[in-house]
């Protein structure tokens, strides 16, 4: 007996040793799995998603304006794995390698949590022109110049005056390289419309019908994504329908990452959150209702995992939202020398907002964070650099790992886990 636990004991280690195992190409996704992947490019990241039966969806692929000489600085994430190419052309890159369909260029959904240059992209004078099309490329646009979609969702289709017309607030605020940063995307979707059949749909907050299984859904009938909050409108878990938390946008515009989409994915027994940069966390300057947070965190209740809202800055992540999710894994997309902020890594690894271990993974954290921060940094986070890959079993069981380009191609460097999910109320 003494032999056959040795033996086990081996086998077990053996196994975990093969899967942290550095430079090995990333196993391809297997029926069943569902596979979150970030991916990192230093100028807008990306968020993957392969469903159990297959289904693809890309979330908010951004670009950020590279003629800012913030972008360059040390202030931001430099272009990773370098800048011999844009970054939708490196997410392009890893959509290919990951795809498991037999059309490698086509995804079923892209989803826009809002419009925001590290979300979507951003055009700037000297942006490039598709030969596709009347229109320029930069983050989702071009991503879809190299990729087809199937469906896409957005916060304002068709007229983006929800809750206020976004291009006359643009207008008004002199912003112009957003302003054309957003028709420029309206002209680009249109035109796949008419070209390719993409369908495109406003974000239906409250909808579990809007992201769905489109290979095989009988098979996994515990999956469902939920559409959480949108547009000021959260979805209410206990009475089945939506509300809006802005009383007044004639004296209180909401800002665009108030407006913030975000959407609960459930698979059997496990719960993951993504939400924008929806906030929490009232600052100076705005009303009560700037905290969205609290007003859905009972309708998302406890997640395994969850990725952190504005990217863990300084207004989300209130002890209320933190407490209610309570998730054992916090992924982190950043690539500014403020992200985390100090105060919100504080809570998010408090024990006495919810007991119990978590484990922190995070794309970028800047040199000038680390010194800032200092020790709790170091010991909070398994991982502070890579593309990050959450894989979940059709049992519940899920692995982080942490992968790098090398040569242009996703290599497994290093696996944690694995965690299991257990029943929630």
């Amino acid at each position: 007996m003494k032999r056959i636990i040795l033996i086990l004991i081996a086998l077990v280690f053996l196994q975990n040793s093969v899967k942290a195992q550095p430079n090995k190409p990333i196993p391809a996704w297997k029926e069943g799995n569902l596979d979150i992947i970030i991916f990192k490019t230093g100028r807008g990241d990306a968020i993957f998603t392969i469903m159990p039966d297959g289904t693809t969806m890309l979330s908010d692929p951004g670009e950020l304006d590279l003629t800012d000489p913030r972008t360059e600085s040390d202030r931001n994430s430099k272009a990773y794995p370098n800048a011999s190419r844009y970054s939708d052309e490196w997410i392009s890159s890893y959509i290919r390698q990951v795809s498991p369909s037999k059309k490698p260029s086509f995804v079923d959904y892209a989803f826009i949590t809002h419009f925001h240059d590290d979300h979507y992209g951003l055009i700037y004078e000297g942006a490039r022109k598709s030969r596709n099309g009347d229109y320029y490329l930069s983050g989702i646009t071009g991503v879809g110049d190299q990729i087809s979609f199937g469906k896409i969702l957005d916060r304002g289709y068709p007229d983006y005056n929800t809750p206020v017309d976004l291009r006359s607030l643009l207008k008004k605020r002199g912003e112009i390289n957003e302003y054309n940063t957003l028709v420029n995307y309206i002209r680009y979707a249109e035109i796949k419309k008419k070209t390719e059949g993409t369908k495109i749909e406003k974000f239906e907050v409250g909808s579990n019908q809007q992201i769905v299984l489109n290979n095989n859904p009988k098979a996994y009938p515990d999956f469902s994504v939920r559409n959480i909050q949108g547009n000021g409108w959260v979805w209410d878990k206990a009475k089945g329908k939506s509300f809006y938390v802005y009383p007044d946008t004639a004296t209180y515009v909401p800002s665009e990452n108030g407006c913030s989409l975000g959407y609960l994915i459930t698979y059997g027994n496990f719960k993951f959150y993504h939400g924008g940069d929806i906030p929490g966390v009232v600052t100076v300057g705005n009303p009560d209702y700037y905290d969205v947070e609290s007003k859905m965190a009972a309708s998302i209740g406890k997640v395994d995992v969850a990725i952190a809202n504005h990217h863990g800055g300084m207004d989300v992540l209130n002890p209320l939202f933190i407490k209610t999710l309570q998730p054992r894994v916090w992924l982190e997309t950043v690539w500014s020398s403020d992200q985390p902020s100090h105060q919100t890594l504080t809570r998010m690894v408090s024990k006495s907002i919810y007991p119990g271990p978590r484990d922190l993974f995070a794309t970028d954290i800047l040199a000038a964070n680390k010194v800032v921060i200092g020790s709790l940094i170091d010991n909070s986070y398994k991982s502070t650099f890579g593309h990050i890959w959450l894989q979940v079993k059709p049992d519940g069981s899920y692995t982080i790992s942490i992968l790098e380009t090398v040569k242009g191609k996703l290599i497994l460097k290093n696996t944690y886990g694995p965690y299991y999910s257990e029943k929630k109320s």
